[in-house]
């Protein structure tokens, strides 16, 4: 599989919890670069932050048609420290070395895992070869910034 990573940017260079702050700037072009984004993935990696928000929401959230249908249904994988178990149905819970398995994933069938989490993760995910980073870049805003380079990486 491919890894396929998306981060939400913005132009003066925030990158944090897109929920917070780019729904604004969702728009009609932005719901189709998710859908076409969501059809191409064959499997979601996720942290634990974005996994606990997803889980949250999209197994009960109404009215998701074919886009919501997909995201219950793929397969999950979940990067994580402190959970102990995963229920959203499909998900699995990786605790170990995360390149390793990233690794593993990455020699299963053909398809793209597409990369979904906050900065820590994509940090991680920036030291593997042969990724992509699609950015869905917004106008300037005013919340407080952190910083778009990884001080870990």
């Amino acid at each position: 599989m491919r890894l396929v990573a998306t981060e939400y940017l913005s132009l003066d260079g925030v990158f944090e919890e897109p929920g917070k702050w780019s729904f604004p700037f969702f728009d009609e072009e932005a719901g189709q670069f998710k859908w076409n984004e969501l059809q191409a993935s064959d499997a979601l990696l996720l942290g634990r932050n974005t996994y606990e928000g997803f889980a949250a929401a999209w197994p009960t959230m109404p009215g998701t048609g074919e886009f919501g249908e997909k995201m219950n249904s793929m397969p999950k994988y979940v990067v994580s420290s402190t959970l102990d178990k995963v229920e959203w149905a499909g998900s699995k819970l990786i605790t170990g070395n995360v390149f390793d398995e990233v690794r593993k994933l990455k020699k299963a069938p053909p398809g793209s895992l597409a990369l979904r989490q906050r900065a820590a993760l994509q940090c991680a995910g920036a030291r593997e070869p042969d990724r992509s980073l699609p950015i869905h870049a917004a106008p300037d805003h005013p919340r407080q910034r952190q910083a778009l380079v990884c001080r870990r990486c």
